[in-house]
């Protein structure tokens, strides 16, 4: 299937300097056909399912970077940390531009639907992140972040206990409970532990559906994933069809509830009421919450969702949970994403010419860092395709057994500039979940455990409903 050009240059060879000859001709890559590069080596692979471990297997060909045309434009992949670390802290530019989803795009252009912090560039994007920054990452957000996640994970292992006894098991339909958990959360935090809106019946009912259609988009926008999207949208095929209702329930239930915040903004202490206070209009907040709510919901709940997996199938490790401190638990979280990064693919388009390693690229070429590539390669993590949390934890003496740890390798919110804006909120909601799902409950895996692969479906997912049973712990 990989059929590999002869003519390679190594990345770590050659200095990168500005009398370099090297350019993205010059970049390995496989031999593409006319019109439609690789397109058909991707759908005997299984398509855009297996896209990570599609371009995985590339980079084990090819080498730590290299190129290929899966679209009508030439990508430029990289799994060496340091080349990630370049651009991230080097390339990407005041304003860095990320690559969206094709779906996604469309519809804006079509609809004139403005969207909020991850659809922004240039000076708004720098100008109203700068704001997020403030309150999400700079300001010890953990002070006022803390109460209303707290609050909400407590009420849904609350009502997990409620459904169990001393003598019972419980198998929740996790993909459905900790995507509306993930949705509960952020909404909570954009009102603040003060609101009093989340009483409201019919908020509730409110946020019911709208966590229902933000699932319904992901799912869509992977339907269309390597599809002509213009020509599917022109021809209002069902594939199209679906997710512009998806896209169009989501946004108007966004403004219905986002809108009933700020009517009570004054009540409350949340995000909402910081952003208000920063003077920004409320058609923005309205942009900039409703991205918000949709971003995290999905992130959220399948990392937690690959953290629960991971833990059913290693007792060993619940049971350090249960006798150590909230940093272990950190730990099983970012070895988690090690493993399963939510976003495989973290993206971005070259402000200007730039040197990636060796090779000087044109301004506009998307370079594509492979986060699931670096965060398996025994390169950089010994062990790699095993659960070991202690590799996180500088002090525990079971690390002098792993000869390779290179942090810079797995970037699951990535880094620089246009980092994920809701890295500790989600870092902290996650750590707060599974701490009290351990102490409350014993994770028993399924039948099927050891059978789950993961999918890129948007982001990355298991390939099978994952059926783990819960139990009271005495």
């Amino acid at each position: 299937m990989f059929r590999i050009r002869i003519k390679t240059v190594s990345a770590f060879k050659y200095m990168s300097t500005k009398d370099s000859p090297y350019t993205i001709c010059d970049v390995p890559r496989p031999k593409n056909l006319p019109l439609i590069g690789t397109k058909l080596d991707l759908f005997v692979a299984g398509g855009g399912a297996k896209l990570h471990e599609y371009i995985d297997n590339r980079h084990k060909e090819l080498g730590p970077i290299f190129c290929e045309k899966l679209s009508t434009s030439e990508l430029v992949f990289i799994s060496d940390p340091k080349l990630m670390k370049s651009l991230f802290l080097r390339v990407e530019g005041k304003y860095p531009i990320h690559i969206l989803p094709e779906p996604w795009v469309l519809y804006e252009k079509l609809y004139g639907s403005k969207r909020g912090l991850f659809f922004m560039n240039g000076e708004e994007w720098l100008t109203n992140r700068r704001i997020m920054n403030k309150h999400l990452l700079l300001d010890d957000p953990e002070k006022w972040l803390e109460e209303p996640l707290k609050m909400t994970i407590t009420s849904f292992i609350n009502q997990l206990n409620n459904k169990i006894d001393s003598k019972t098991t419980h198998t929740p339909n996790l993909e459905s409970d900790l995507y509306k958990l993930s949705t509960n959360a952020v909404i909570a935090v954009l009102m603040g532990s003060s609101s009093k809106v989340q009483k409201s019946m019919h908020f509730n009912e409110l946020l019911c559906k709208f966590s229902d259609t933000v699932k319904g988009i992901f799912e869509t926008t992977t339907a269309l994933f390597g599809l002509p999207v213009n020509i599917c949208q022109k021809l209002n095929l069902p594939v199209w069809k679906d997710f512009k209702e998806c896209v169009d329930e989501s946004l108007i239930l966004a403004h219905k509830l986002i809108n009933e915040m700020l009517d009570h903004r004054n009540q409350s202490d949340g995000l909402i009421k910081k952003l208000s206070d920063e003077n920004i209009t409320d058609e923005n907040i309205i942009r900039i919450a409703a991205d918000f709510v949709m971003a995290a919901g999905d992130t959220t709940s399948y990392t937690t969702l690959w953290a629960m997996h991971l833990l059913s199938t290693h007792r060993e490790v619940t049971d350090e949970i249960l006798h150590t401190n909230g940093t272990y638990v950190k730990n099983v979280i970012r070895e988690s994403m090690r493993l399963y990064p939510v976003a495989p693919f973290l993206t971005r388009i070259l402000p200007k010419d730039s040197f990636i390693g060796p090779y000087k690229l044109q301004q506009g070429v998307p370079v594509i860092a492979s986060i699931y590539t670096s965060g398996r390669d025994e390169k950089y993590f010994s062990r790699a395709n095993e659960f070991l949390p202690y590799r996180w934890d500088r002090n525990d003496a079971r690390r002098s057994t792993l000869a390779n740890h290179e942090p810079s390798a797995s970037l699951p919110f990535a880094m620089g500039a246009r980092s994920c804006i809701g890295k500790k909120m989600a870092m902290m909601q996650m750590t707060e979940f599974i701490k009290q799902l351990v102490h409350n409950f014993h994770i028993h895996p399924s039948e099927e455990s050891n059978k789950v692969k993961a999918v890129t479906s948007g982001v990355l997912v298991p390939d099978r409903p994952l059926k783990l049973a819960l139990s009271q712990r005495k």
